[in-house]
């Protein structure tokens, strides 16, 4: 399965969070209320809630199994002459997933006087709301599915970090050598030395969030340091020959 597709295919189960949630909502709830004693009729609330978030981060889990482990290797950017570190399907699944979740909470409801029923709060202007604000939350989780964010891209010219929604970027020639150390493969984090504001002052250090990222920490760490090292070899960065000798050189 293509790595696009995989972090795409969160969203139905995005949809799928926010579905339940709306629906435990309205049909489920009032079923706790006749449950005796109050403390059992809570932990079934919380249960039934906390399903409605895993039973679709497992169905996604499950269906990209293939390609959830990070791999030692970048992918090709065709004609933009980088390497790219898209977003890992791992860490954008819960999150997104999460949000779809949450904007199922956001639909306000009450119960309705003396019925076991739920009902859409009574309040103004509330149906226009608890359409509009969970749609505002999926449509950008949307966008942050669409846009691939966070991911890390290399060029000729240095590192580029894009969060969902800042956009870093380092020159190679702002780069201190011998670093970054070695990370270990679940490193959350790997930090960058850059040269000082003022000549004979401390480096100065970039973390690099490593966990968004589809790719091996380790790997990250090598290649980085490697084209600190070598400049010879960053014009050729975005090429499939290119990727084939810093693979071969890494080994």
């Amino acid at each position: 399965m293509p790595l696009r597709t995989a972090r795409l295919l969160v969203w139905p189960f995005v949809v799928a969070a926010f579905v339940l949630r709306v629906c435990v909502e309205l049909w489920l709830k009032p079923v706790t209320w006749r449950i005796d004693p109050g403390w059992v009729a809570f932990l079934v609330w919380v249960a039934v809630q906390v399903t409605c978030f895993l039973v679709p981060w497992a169905g996604h889990a499950l269906l990209t199994r293939g390609v959830r482990q990070r791999p030692a290797t970048w992918e090709v950017a065709a004609g933009t002459g980088s390497f790219v570190a898209s977003t890992s399907p791992r860490w954008i699944s819960p999150r997104a997933i999460l949000f779809g979740w949450l904007a199922g909470g956001l639909v306000l409801t009450e119960r309705v006087p003396g019925e076991d029923r739920v009902r859409l709060a009574d309040l103004f202007g509330n149906v226009a709301l608890s359409i509009a604000i969970p749609v505002v939350v999926l449509a950008g989780t949307a966008v942050v599915l669409t846009l691939n964010r966070p991911r890390l891209t290399l060029d000729r010219n240095g590192i580029t970090k894009q969060s969902v929604t800042r956009r870093t970027f380092l020159r190679w020639d702002r780069l201190l050598p011998g670093g970054p150390p070695a990370p270990t493969r679940k490193a959350a984090t790997i930090t960058i030395q850059r040269q000082p504001a003022t000549p004979g002052g401390p480096p100065v250090p970039s973390p690099l969030p490593t966990g968004p990222l589809h790719v091996d920490p380790a790997f990250l760490a090598e290649t980085i340091r490697h084209y600190v090292e070598h400049p010879e070899h960053r014009a050729d960065i975005g090429t499939q020959h290119e990727l084939d000798r810093l693979r071969a050189a890494l080994a």
